[in-house]
């Protein structure tokens, strides 16, 4: 298995780099601003005050943009962070096999002394771990950025909210994994349903506060378990991140006995 993650994770070692920019960037953009809006809260308040609960819940989970907690919520946590990592995490989920078998070097490694249930889990060992690296990097990036704009929020809930966001991110990829196992035409719809997964999560856990027929469905997706502001604040119910990490072992089981029985000549 260790040739397998070492050579995965060096071949896409330049991506995984430009990801780490990216997401460090991306949070350097968003809370540099933060002392300037933290001093025109009040105004700022006023001009917000006429959107609809509806606009504010899809942005925030707190619906206060302007606090400590709500600003790091609504402009880091709540939506962009998981979207990035959900973005690489799906990405990662369709190709980590299904690039395989699509050029042909699946059968290739197949003929090394290696069992199939052995590569996937290097494989799938193979995006976690990328994953983690910067999810781990971006909760980081955002902790120390926190500290140097003077958001009072203390380190080890901001590190918290980044791992959470990660494993979030994590389930997605599963999803996207698991589909591309199915076969090879489940394969090419990998990235549309796991998008879908998580993107109607977000949407119908954000408006579940305002429309309560939604709270039900909601229930279904990952996204609804997923709280980053009462992490910040140090009162997130832990238990809710059981349903998320049971998503991705339900996935992986899946994987692998869809892999296991499948004709991959054929398939």
């Amino acid at each position: 298995m260790k040739p397998i993650i070492k050579w995965t994770v060096q071949a896409r070692r330049l991506s995984i780099l430009w990801w780490i920019l990216g997401i460090i960037a991306y949070v350097v953009l968003e809370l540099a601003f933060y002392p300037s809006i933290r001093d025109q809260a009040a105004e700022l308040e006023k001009s917000f005050s006429s959107l609809s609960d509806s606009a504010i819940a899809l942005f925030s989970d707190t619906g206060d943009f302007f606090s400590p907690v709500g600003y790091l919520s609504g402009q880091v946590f709540y939506l962009l962070m998981p979207m990035l990592l959900g973005i690489l995490a799906i990405g990662a989920g369709a190709s980590l096999v299904g690039r395989e078998e699509r050029e042909g070097t699946l059968e290739l490694l197949l003929s090394r002394p290696i069992s199939r249930s052995r590569l996937m889990a290097a494989k799938a060992v193979t995006g976690i771990f990328i994953i983690a690296v910067v999810g781990l990097v971006g909760g980081l990036a955002t902790a120390v950025m926190s500290k140097l704009v003077d958001l009072p929020i203390p380190f080890g809930n901001i590190m918290l909210a980044g791992v959470a966001s990660t494993v979030l991110a994590i389930s997605f990829g599963s999803v996207a994994f698991m589909i591309t196992m199915l076969g090879r035409s489940a394969r090419v719809a990998s990235v549309g349903l796991s998008s879908l997964v998580a993107l109607a999560g977000y949407l119908l856990t954000s408006l579940a506060s305002n429309v309560s027929w939604l709270s039900g469905p909601s229930k279904v997706f990952p996204f609804a378990y997923y709280h980053p502001a009462e992490i910040l604040e140090g009162n997130y119910n832990w238990l809710n991140m059981l349903f998320i990490v049971g998503v991705i072992a339900l996935c992986g089981v899946v994987s692998w006995i869809a892999f296991r029985r499948r004709d991959l000549i054929s398939s």
